[in-house]
């Protein structure tokens, strides 16, 4: 299919100064759902009203509307995941829960497909009562598993996905730099978010140009949230993409490299950005302690 809607204007401008209009269903951000509550930067309050055996007997019937024939049916249903999880206190019941976008998540309606991959990566936000700790335990042990299961999908539309699902994790910053991820041991503990970076970067090869153009202009979108360890590897990612790109036969996709090209200036000004916040703080550092 073509994809000459894709290309966005052109600005020199950074991401998060200058927005543009989002086109065609398979290149929306899952953020667009979200796109007031991430500008007001309010996260929602639930207020538990099942007890969590309630939950568990809800499952079921909302399982079944999954599976009903109206798209917008089943759209409701996984709606529903983040105040279900608000309610909660086990993981066990949390990881039922998420079931339920999983499933949707593999749906044949862009829609209700993209709602699903929504709350399984925002439903952490209602368990922001239960404590940080909860949230944490939401992102490492549920949410990043199923991330990757679809970015390794045979499926491409699974692995755009997978790309939109970090987006949305990043800009509604639900995952923050600290932590650990939970399957990795002590000396190659990283931190969620570079778990994150570093599966978007993983599919900068892929055979589909409609995922690869979607990693530069995903990296886009969040070069202003990143510090200067992660923006390194977002231009050297970005950098290596283009030369694989330019080396194909008829000098690759134009709209890879538009939007690789796109992001590397933006992660650049944030960069220099970065350093020269990090250059003034050494400075007033070494000026203390030369006064003590």
């Amino acid at each position: 299919a073509s994809r000459g809607n894709v290309r966005e204007i052109s600005s020199r401008r950074m991401p998060g100064r200058h927005r543009s209009d989002t086109v065609e269903d398979d290149n929306m951000s899952v953020t667009s759902f979200q796109s007031h509550a991430s500008v007001e930067k309010k996260e929602p309050v639930f207020i538990p009203v099942l007890s969590e055996d309630q939950v568990l007997r809800l499952l079921p019937t909302l399982s079944d509307l999954a599976t009903s024939g109206q798209w917008r049916v089943r759209q409701s249903a996984v709606e529903i995941v983040p105040a279900l999880l608000g309610c909660t206190h086990r993981l066990e019941t949390r990881s039922e829960i998420a079931q339920l976008c999983v499933q949707l998540m593999g749906d044949t309606v862009d829609a209700v497909r993209l709602r699903a991959a929504e709350c399984l990566c925002l439903g952490g936000g209602s368990l922001g009562g239960h404590g940080e700790d909860s949230k944490g335990e939401w992102i490492n042990a549920i949410v990043i598993p199923h991330l990757k299961t679809c970015s390794k999908s045979p499926n491409s539309k699974q692995r755009l996905l997978s790309l939109k699902m970090v987006e949305a994790i990043l800009i509604n910053e639900v995952c923050s730099a600290s932590g650990k991820t939970s399957s990795a041991s002590e000396e190659e503990a990283v931190s969620p978010l570079q778990t994150l970076i570093e599966l978007a970067g993983s599919l900068k090869s892929d055979r589909v140009a409609n995922v690869r153009l979607n990693v530069g202009r995903i990296f886009g979108s969040i070069v202003n949230m990143l510090e200067e360890d992660n923006l390194k590897y977002v231009i050297a990612t970005l950098n290596q993409q283009m030369e694989e790109e330019r080396a194909k036969e008829g000098g690759g996709d134009r709209d890879v490299l538009y939007f690789a090209n796109r992001a590397i200036g933006w992660a650049q000004i944030q960069l220099e950005d970065v350093s020269e916040v990090s250059s003034q703080a050494e400075s007033m550092a070494s000026i203390s302690i030369t006064k003590i």
